[in-house]
């Protein structure tokens, strides 16, 4: 069985709108164990030859038959395993790996191919080439005698039965290149089948057979002695990588090449960084005001209406509100009567009133209202009580205030027993109110409550009240009682709803889930400006992936010529891209945490910092890795390994 057999091997470029023709019908036979050097001149073909036998190129027509197995019809994963398994190659560049030491770049070939404690094989081989005290030593360490040395070990690591040598000698001095002959020569005497190709007769010397090509075909061949016939088996060669073994193994190499350009990795991890934490910051935000809607809403009331007078329209005028038209304390019974899902109801007066404690004095909002207003707004007192039926219809000078107050007033002190002068009449304080926050313009702490009678008779000095205020009943449709609530008030006070709006009733329903439709439109607005920014950081990721390409097309080159498949490629260039943006995502989630406990702590905002949250803004960082890296890692991939290793 012939190690190579090619007959009628013919290979062309197109070159623009030319076809150029390489080898032109070729015809070669080489028997195993044999030592062949090809030569010609520049543009001759011999190197091109070389590359179609050695599977890195492929021929336009013809046959090839390697160790007998018919290999120019193969796929390009077939092809792999058989570089992989049954070939060696040693380059004239050396295609050693720059920040990998002597024992990795000897190690590469055992990432896609089965072979027994491939370091311990490493180690022999570098010791047969005489570097056994160099395994450590990085390329840029090596003189190029030792770095050609370490790709013949390179080669030797899967026992290939052939090698291929493409000028190994062409880069190095005199010394080194008979180094190179005589350590290429003790591979012939162990049975190795060597084909190297040369431009120099004496290096061609040591071979047993000289091929001269000139135009693309055979014009000559010498023979220097006759080799025995060794006899290899194609079958039994293969034992290529798979599974955990294989993924493992590319898992390291990624990390290792991440690991080994930090500052390349830190910048694509950037844009994903600070994407996670615009991500995480602006959910827990969103979320916060959300929560702070819902709390100041609860705060006034579970399904809270108001009724209050609007503006109306006489004789083409628009009047203020209230001005002939008013509510009265004898709408409360009336409502009541006529309206059975009504639960409860008060009125409500409102003005603002100068208050004087001791030396301090402060302006503050007013509200008069019925003792059921405690159930009513949810206010029940955190000291004190709150006033009864009976002192709001004896018009007791009794009130409760709120922490505002309490703050300017008493500063920060129990106010309850004490009296406060509001406009100059003195009041006693029986409690202070539960803390309630602001709504818009509006500090709902700053108020002082007293009992309706109170203030209308001998304080604000009204007749009319400014808003009804009840709470419905959940089942009841509050559009419905909107409705049945404006034709009762037109009824009873003779006015119709051409005269204007002049009832304006108002469910603290339909306002919370406006204000939490807003809220959440706002919410939803910054989530996708903010998965934008993640977006920027894909691309970003992408565009460097890609100038890693480019970086790294000898690399990619050299992988293939090992026994590297596409998908071994891609799988690399994807891991390198996910563990970038799972990298961005794992330090943004830490920042993205932080900045939310800073605006908590510094800015008082209400911040509700959620798993799902966290889980989607990690979970997309890793799929725009993912997404962003399947281009470069694809573009990888499909490079032909001729071509990769040709480019400058």
């Amino acid at each position: 069985m012939l190690a190579i057999d090619i007959k009628n091997l013919s290979k062309s470029y197109q070159i623009g709108n030319s076809k150029f023709s390489v080898l032109n019908r070729i015809n070669l036979e080489i028997k195993p164990g044999e030592f062949v050097a090809i030569m010609g001149p520049s543009g001759s073909g011999k190197s091109t030859l070389l590359q179609v036998m050695g599977l890195l190129d492929h021929a336009d027509s013809g046959s090839y038959k390697l160790f007998g197995r018919r290999v120019e019809n193969e796929s390009s994963n077939v092809l792999s395993d058989i570089r992989g398994s049954m070939i060696g190659f040693v380059f004239q560049q050396f295609h050693l790996l720059a920040k990998s030491n002597a024992l990795q770049n000897v190690f590469l070939p055992a990432l896609y191919t089965e072979i027994e404690d491939p370091y311990l094989v490493a180690e022999a081989q570098l010791t047969k080439v005489g570097l056994q005290n160099r395994i450590q030593h990085t390329p840029n360490e090596l003189s190029g005698g030792q770095q050609q040395r370490v790709a013949i070990a390179r080669a030797l690591l899967n026992d290939p039965p052939i090698i291929f040598a493409d000028e190994p000698t062409g880069n190095l001095d005199s010394k080194s290149k008979i180094e190179i002959m005589l350590e290429l020569q003790r591979l012939h005497a162990e049975g190795k089948t060597i084909v190297m190709v040369t431009h120099e007769p004496e290096m061609a010397e040591y071979c047993d057979r000289i091929i001269h090509v000139s135009d693309g075909q055979i014009v000559k061949e010498e023979s220097k002695k006759k080799k025995r016939d060794i006899q290899t088996s194609f079958q039994n060669s293969l034992r290529r990588k798979t599974g955990w073994k294989l993924i493992q193994g590319i898992l390291k190499q990624s990390l290792f090449s991440l690991t080994s350009n930090r500052l390349r990795t830190f910048l694509s991890a950037l844009g994903i960084l600070f994407g996670v934490v615009c991500v995480i910051s602006v959910m827990a935000l969103g979320e916060g005001a959300k929560k702070s809607v819902e709390e100041q809403f609860s705060s006034l009331g579970a399904n809270l209406v108001i009724v209050r007078t609007g503006g109306m329209r006489s004789g083409g005028v628009s009047l203020e509100a209230g001005t002939v038209n008013r509510l009265d304390i004898y709408d409360v019974p009336a409502v009541q009567k006529k309206f059975p899902e009504v639960k409860q109801i008060s009125a409500v007066v409102n003005g603002r009133a100068q208050l004087v404690f001791g030396n301090r004095n402060w302006n503050s909002f007013v509200t008069g209202a019925s003792a059921n207003y405690e159930t009513l707004r949810n206010l029940e007192p955190t000291e004190g009580r709150f006033f009864t039926e009976e002192e709001d219809i004896k018009r007791a000078l009794v009130c409760l205030v709120g922490n505002t107050v309490v703050r300017e007033l008493y500063e920060g002190k129990n106010p309850v027993g004490t009296y406060l002068k509001i406009n100059r009449v003195s009041f006693r304080v029986i409690g202070q109110l539960p803390e309630k926050g602001s709504t818009g313009f509006r500090d709902q702490d700053d108020v002082v409550l007293v009992p309706l009678n109170t203030a209308m008779r001998r304080l604000l000095n009204k007749d009319a009240v400014d808003n009804l205020e009840m709470e419905l009943d959940p089942n009841e449709s509050s559009d419905d009682f909107i409705s049945a609530m404006k034709r009762f008030l037109h009824e009873r006070h003779g006015t119709n709803e051409s005269m204007g709006n002049i009832y304006q009733v108002m469910s603290m329903a339909d306002i919370q889930s406006a204000v939490s439709e807003t809220n959440q439109t706002m919410s939803t607005l910054l989530i996708a400006l903010a998965t934008v920014s993640l977006l920027v950081g894909g691309i970003g990721i992408m565009n460097i992936m890609l100038v890693s390409v480019k970086e790294r097309t000898k690399e990619i080159g050299l992988r293939k010529a090992l026994g590297a498949r596409e998908s071994d490629i891609r799988l690399q260039f994807l891991i390198e891209s996910t563990l970038t943006s799972l990298t961005g995502g794992i330090v943004g989630l830490v920042f993205g945490i932080l900045a939310v406990l800073f605006l908590q702590e510094y800015f008082g905002w209400t911040i509700v910092l959620s798993f799902p949250s966290i889980g989607f803004a990690f979970l997309f960082s890793i799929t725009i890795g993912i997404l962003f890296g399947w281009w470069p890692s694809e573009y990888a991939a499909k490079l032909s390994p001729i071509v990769a290793l040709r480019s400058e």
